[in-house]
């Protein structure tokens, strides 16, 4: 039964709030005790002492009700109030005297947000606590009315606003830059405040301070007023961003950008309104001197009168002679009677109290001999010395005083008509090239200035030579000559060759186009010669050069000559490359030595294999190289090739002059061939401006040039002797080819090719060779007697039968087999001849394998084992 009355109470409560307040009550979680803040609401500003109540029921009775704010115990509530209309809401907890009421004193705490709300402990132990109320306590108000941000002060101000502290007001500080400044006087009437805030109940509320602007640094601050109340919690208001101005200044002379000379004025001036202690002129931060200050300046009374100064301007006699030339800063640093110090900004200004100016030389020029440099200074100091300068180093003392009507007329201000000075420059003391020349003035204040640097050149000496030209050759004894000229006189010139000292050349020969050309050396025989022994050096490419040395010990070295010294000249006019050699062969040729023949080797393969016999006439090589003065330049031997394996190998000549130099000539490539073995024509298809087939970036050409070349050095090295048709990328016309078999009349002509389908991708793959076959609709060109040959045709086939099978057999590949055609270099050959296609360039597949060295070794040794079964036949 007491459950249904619990359940019958809660859905009362329910429709209470419709008709109530409409806000939640809160009940504990036994159902005993139910509560309800009345006052305050959240949100609601508190000042001063509250009323705070509420109400609560607890079936067990209510042993005592606490205050909590921020969760502590402020005090406790006095229960037992009134409540009919709650008692009317629950009438089953039979309580009609259920509030509570409590006077809270917000003084005691501080302002801002807090929580407030109340606990409830009943007889039973349980403790109830209600939801909290977020309330504002504000019992401190203020405002600063003066000064505002942004404003500037000066001197005494007076600064004021108000506070309203429902606690009372203990002390009102004045707070500059953070710092207590003073203390404000409270209790100002202000009427218009206690309007706005009538709840304080203070018409006295304003405050008031006489701030003496002049204890502090001119600049920006912060002002702000802390306040303490009665209850000890302390109130500081926004700050207020102020320009404390008492120090105002100008400079009116010098503005930047002004150029200064000898002594000036320079002037401006201050308001301060603690007063003017002194100024000081500082120029690059150092005082220079202090200012006089007291000159009457009604203009700057009447913009600035809240100073109360007619007489605040400055002056200076600034000596600007102490300073060194150039740019500098100028500004004044007052310091006040507070002790403060204010600078004003810099001006920017250059002193020029010196001037000057290289008249001669010019950048550029090129001195010789000795040589008059001038040019002008001005100096406000007056002129020290001035010295001349060559590359950074002293070279001398210049003369100042040269009447200069021309510069005083530019700068008359100086009051100096001999500004100029002059020096005479023995250029021969310095070394021919690039040089800087400047002089430097040190004037009679002890400051250096150094002009502009002029950029010359010194020229005491040019050379040249005449012969050798490069690019010309020397043999035997050379005259080698050209010409020196040089100021300080020449004390000997060398000889170099690949930079080395080969001799000393006479100087002294008449040199009368060089005089003309520069007659400022005064010299006619600047000349010099050498006889060059190029016998003393080995033949190839040297350098030539003269090194001359002057009076002066400068040393001048000319541009190398590049030349090729040929004192030896030789040539094989037998063998040949490519020549077959058997038994005893007779090897010839010829050498011109300009230092004598001493000996000359016979090489093989670079061993020696005996001794040429030298001293053979040939008119012919005199005829070519008479300067050589030999008729009787050939040699010979007789070179047993039995002595060596049958194959290919090399011979050369090494000829040894008297000089001890060794000439070796290029080797000739040939073959030694003891047993007769059979000559093969070999016939690589297309070539030079016919590239054959074309697929994948491959030449068909190419390709048969390469297998061609492989076959050839099997050959070769099985004793063959072998031709070709081309030996590189050349063109070879069809008809030649044959022609050049025919008239070679080799035993065998072997084509080799690539085959296509045309352009594009094909599937078509394999092997084939062909042979000759006669059709009457191709007739021979040039082989009209052989080219029908039973015989030649029967063997043919054969040749082709066999390379065909051997190609099949070591490559794997597709047999396409052998068939009879008439090919022009089949039909026009009148020996045995076949026609290989080696593989499709045009089928990818294969043309992967045809493009490689080791395939193409194997195509090689199948088509040279294929001749070497053939002549097992034939």
């Amino acid at each position: 039964m007491r459950f249904h009355k619990i359940i019958g109470a809660i859905l009362f409560a329910g429709i209470l709030m419709s008709f109530f307040v409409k806000t939640p009550i809160y009940a504990s979680a036994q159902i005993n005790s139910i509560g309800y803040i009345d006052d305050p609401v959240s949100g609601k500003t508190l000042v001063g002492s509250q009323n705070v109540r509420g109400w609560f029921l607890d079936e067990s009775g209510v042993a005592k009700i606490e205050v909590l704010v921020d969760g502590v115990v402020a005090g406790q509530a006095i229960y037992g109030d009134a409540r009919p209309d709650v008692q009317k809401v629950f009438p089953e907890y039979h309580n009609g005297n259920a509030g509570f009421h409590y006077t809270l004193d917000t003084t005691k705490f501080r302002d801002g947000r807090h929580n407030v709300t109340f606990r409830e402990t009943g007889m039973n132990g349980y403790v109830t606590t209600l939801p909290e109320k977020t309330i504002t306590i504000a019992n401190v108000l203020g405002y600063i009315d003066d000064p505002v941000s942004g404003k500037t002060l000066i001197g005494s101000q007076n600064v004021r606003g108000w506070f309203l502290d429902e606690s009372g007001v203990s002390k009102i500080e004045v707070l500059v830059d953070g710092v207590v400044a003073g203390q404000a006087i409270y209790g100002d009437a202000r009427p218009d405040v206690q309007k706005v805030f009538p709840a304080y109940h203070n018409r006295n509320g304003g405050f008031h301070y006489t701030l003496d602007t002049t204890k502090f640094s001119d600049g920006r601050h912060t002002v702000t007023f802390r306040e303490t109340g009665m209850n000890g919690y302390v109130t500081t208001l926004p700050e207020k961003t102020i320009t404390i101005a008492n120090v105002l200044g100008y400079i009116d002379d010098p503005v930047s950008g002004k150029t200064l000379i000898g002594s000036q004025n320079v002037r401006g001036w201050f308001l301060d309104e603690s007063g003017v202690s002194k100024i000081e002129v500082l120029v690059d931060g150092i005082v220079a001197g202090q200012a006089i200050y007291g000159d009457a300046r009604p203009d700057v009374q009447k913009v600035f009168p809240a100073y109360h100064n007619g007489n605040a301007g400055f002056h200076f006699t600034l000596d600007t002679t102490k300073f060194r030339d150039g740019r500098h800063t100028v500004t004044f640093r007052e310091t006040g009677m507070n002790g403060y110090v204010t600078t004003l900004p810099e001006k920017t200004i250059t002193i020029a109290n010196v001037l000057g100016y290289i008249d001669d030389p010019v950048s550029g020029k090129t001195l010789v001999g000795s040589q008059n440099v001038r040019g002008w200074f001005l100096d406000e100091s007056g002129v020290s010395k001035i010295e001349v300068l060559v590359d950074g180093v002293v070279a001398g003392q210049a003369i100042y005083g040269d009447a200069r009507p021309d510069v005083q007329k530019v700068f008359p201000e100086y009051h100096n008509g001999n500004g100029g000075f002059h020096y005479t420059l023995d250029t021969t003391k310095f070394r021919d090239g690039r040089h800087t020349v400047t002089f430097r003035e040190t004037g009679k204040n002890g400051y250096v200035t150094t002009l502009p640097e002029k950029t010359i050149t010194i020229a005491n000496v040019l050379g040249y030579i005449d012969d050798p030209v490069s690019g010309k050759t020397l043999i035997g004894s050379q005259n080698v000559r050209g010409w020196f000229l040089d100021e300080s006189g020449v004390s000997k010139i060398e000889v170099l060759v690949d930079g080395v000292v080969a001799g000393q050349a006479i100087y002294g020969d008449a040199r009368p186009d060089v005089q003309k050309v520069f007659p400022e050396y005064h010299n006619g025989n600047g000349g010099f010669h050498y006889t060059l022994d190029t016998t003393k050096f080995r033949d190839g490419r040297h350098t030539v050069t003269f090194r001359e040395t002057g009076m002066n010990g400068f040393v001048t070295t000319l541009p190398e000559k590049t030349i090729t010294i040929a004192n030896v000249l030789g040539y094989i006019d037998d063998p040949v490359s490519g020549k077959i050699l058997k038994g005893n062969q007779n090897v010839r040729g010829w050498f011109l030595d300009e230092s004598g023949v001493s000996k000359i080797e016979v090489l093989v393969d670079g061993v020696v294999a005996g001794q040429a016999i030298y001293g053979d006439a040939r008119p012919d090589v005199q005829k070519v190289f008479p300067e050589y003065h030999n008729g009787n330049a050939g040699y010979h031997y007789t070179l047993d090739t039995t002595k060596f394996s049958d194959g290919r190998h090399t011979v050369t000549f090494r000829e040894t002059g008297k000089n001890g130099y060794v000439t070796t000539l290029p080797g000739k490539i040939v073959t030694f061939n003891q047993l007769s073995k059979a000559t093969v024509f070999l016939d690589p298809g297309h070539g030079g401006t016919d590239p054959g087939a074309t697929a994948g970036g491959y030449k068909e050409a190419d390709l048969n040039l390469a297998v061609a070349k492989k076959v050839q050095s099997l050959l070769l090295d099985r004793g063959y002797i072998v031709y070709m048709s081309r030996n590189d990328n050349s063109t070879v016309g069809l008809l030649d080819r044959s022609q050049m078999a025919n008239d070679i009349n080799p035993d065998i002509f072997v084509s080799i090719h690539h085959n296509a389908t045309g352009t594009g991708e094909t599937s078509a793959n394999g092997i084939e060779s062909y042979y000759y076959e006669y059709d009457p609709n191709y007739p021979s060109k040039i082989n009209a007697d052989m080219h029908n040959n039973p015989e030649r045709i029967s063997m043919s086939k054969t040749l082709a039968t066999l390379i065909q099978e051997n190609l099949v057999e070591y490559t794997g590949a597709n047999d396409r087999g052998t068939d009879g055609e008439t090919f022009s270099v089949l039909r026009e050959s009148a020996m045995p001849a076949t026609l290989v296609e080696l593989g499709f360039i045009n089928n990818s597949s294969e043309r992967q394998k045809l493009v490689t060295d080791s395939y193409q070794n194997t195509l090689a040794k199948a088509i040279a084992d294929g001749i070497d079964e053939y002549f097992s036949i034939y």
